[in-house]
């Protein structure tokens, strides 16, 4: 059992942001009971799917260990029973645009009304305040105006977006660390409370000191091929067969380094004999290293540069992070045995509780799939939930 068993997570959310949010709850061992409209659900159900039976990976990975109900939330009885489920809920959340929950009659104030407990969980595109508030946003865009698009990408060439969704995934994880501190909260007050978190605001946190660096000293500049606010080597650099990182060299490493690169003569060379010499010297110092790093292939020099304990890493494509023995062996790549796809690597929690373990779940519901066990369990009765259907309430 996981450290959140018997928690129960009310999950209206769609795509990315508010779903991986709610996933953390389910991997963390949460009854998670996703709301979805009938037909089509959340449309995080057809991004990237393939085959017949028009399996998604996208959804899949946001989605995995959820209940799936399928309520059309613009009646009467689906809001009533939305109501129902929040008397015995622990946690609502949503990442719909400010105002659209509250139309639907499933604001915090309808929730909190039939559960002073609950704690409501609001990730917007913009923030819940401010002239954007009501304007859509999907990750690129708050990359995009959060500033980080701006500083990545070669000095003179386009300004570049990272190359996953970076401003989903901060802002899942700031969700769900919000949710679970109000939770921790409510522990000590019996008091629940709503919490707004957004795309743009986990932008704006994840660059905390660049950002201030940057009010300090008012310099700016693309990241380029490492850092732009960090004056030491950090830097991708291209070697026979692929590329490789290296970050860091405080004075301590610098001697191991420089005998690594079978180069011993830089220790003592004028131009980089200490730490503060060296970042007067620095684009010198790159022109040197770009060319010795293509002398051996990335495995070699991961080798020595790891012998000599310096922070490097190989840069990595999918395939070799789907086999890398660092990543299987804390398991943050499992594989699962998945009913239509057969045995299939997922990306695992990036966490670990030594006493309340929660396992990965293998598959992401079908639409609707719980819808009658979720009514029965509010005591609806097999009359009730025809009558529903029949309604249009139901999926």
């Amino acid at each position: 059992m996981g450290p959140l068993d018997g928690i129960r997570v009310l999950d209206f959310t769609v795509f990315q942001q508010g779903a991986q949010a709610s996933l953390i709850f389910a991997d963390m061992g949460a009854d998670v009971i996703k709301i979805e409209p009938p037909l089509i659900g959340d449309l995080g159900r057809v991004i990237g799917s393939v085959g017949a039976e028009r399996f998604s990976p996208y959804f899949l990975a946001h989605n995995r260990g959820k209940r799936s109900m399928a309520l059309n939330l613009k009646t009467e009885g689906a809001v009533r029973i939305c109501l129902q489920l929040a008397e015995k809920t622990d946690v609502a959340i949503h990442n719909f645009r400010p105002g659209v929950m509250e139309r639907l009659g499933l604001g915090y104030d309808e929730m909190r009304a039939v559960n002073p407990r609950i704690i409501y969980g609001h990730g917007s595109g913009w923030g819940a305040k401010g002239p954007r508030a009501s304007h859509p946003a999907f990750d690129l865009a708050a990359q995009a105006q959060g500033g980080i698009i701006g500083v990545t990408g070669e000095r003179d060439g386009f300004p570049l977006p990272a190359g996953a969704a970076i401003a989903d995934y901060v802002g899942a994880v700031n969700l769900a660390l919000a949710v679970n501190s109000a939770l921790f909260a409510r522990e000590r007050t019996g008091k629940g409370q709503k919490i707004d978190t957004s795309l743009l605001g986990g932008q704006v946190a994840m660059q905390a000191w660049e950002i201030q660096y940057y009010v300090t000293h008012r310099e700016l500049g693309r990241a380029g091929r490492g850092h732009h606010y960090l004056p030491t080597i950090w830097r991708v650099f291209k070697t026979v067969d692929r590329y490789i990182v290296v970050g860091g060299l405080p004075e301590n490493r610098w001697p191991a380094f420089c005998a690594a690169l079978d180069m011993p003569e830089l220790e003592h060379d004028e131009r980089f004999e200490s730490y503060f010499v060296r970042l007067s010297n620095l684009e010198t110092l790159y022109e040197i290293l770009d060319e010795a790093f293509l002398k051996k292939t990335a495995d070699k020099w991961m080798e020595l540069l790891k012998a000599a304990d310096c922070i490097c890493g190989p840069v990595a494509t999918y395939d070799e992070l789907l086999d890398d023995p660092q990543v299987r062996a804390n398991e943050y790549i499992v594989d699962i045995d998945h009913p239509t796809q057969g045995r299939l690597p997922v990306v695992g929690a990036p966490w670990r509780f030594s006493e309340t373990p929660a396992e990965i779940a293998a598959t992401a519901p079908e639409l609707g799939q719980h819808t009658e066990d979720i009514l029965q369990e509010l005591d609806y009765t097999w009359e009730q939930i025809a009558e529903l259907r029949e309604q249009g309430t139901l999926g």
